[in-house]
């Protein structure tokens, strides 16, 4: 995923504009304290161990008035779609990661952790 962010960055031309890192969320040692404008997360704060730890080392390094940006999976609150996306998500996705990727137990783990993400 960083790999494709970064080719986007300089197709853009906005690369030396950015820093890309692969970190533990909540350790993060070499970010300086007030020293981010921005700071994404995607489809991983569900995964961190202590959340609150993580949201505290993010909020530590963004400058006053830098940004959070957090993408997450979701609960479907639509009726009548949610019982449908549930049947797929709880059917369809882990046997596709099944024949895709060899590894059912993941993708089905991706559907539980989704559910159990605070709304």
């Amino acid at each position: 995923m960083l790999d494709v962010g970064k080719k986007r960055a300089i197709e853009r031309g906005i690369f030396d504009e950015l820093t890309f890192m692969v970190a533990n969320a909540e350790i993060l040692s070499e970010i300086e304290d007030n020293s981010l404008d921005l700071y994404t997360i995607a489809f991983g704060i569900r995964n961190v161990t202590n959340r609150p730890k993580a949201l505290s080392e993010a909020y530590r390094g963004l400058r006053k008035g830098g940004r959070f940006m957090c993408l997450e999976f979701s609960e479907v609150v639509v009726p009548g779609f949610k019982q449908i996306y549930d049947a797929y998500s709880f059917n369809v996705i882990p046997e596709l990661g099944h024949l895709v990727a060899n590894d059912r137990d993941s993708y089905k783990y991706l559907v539980e952790s989704i559910r159990m993400f605070p709304k």
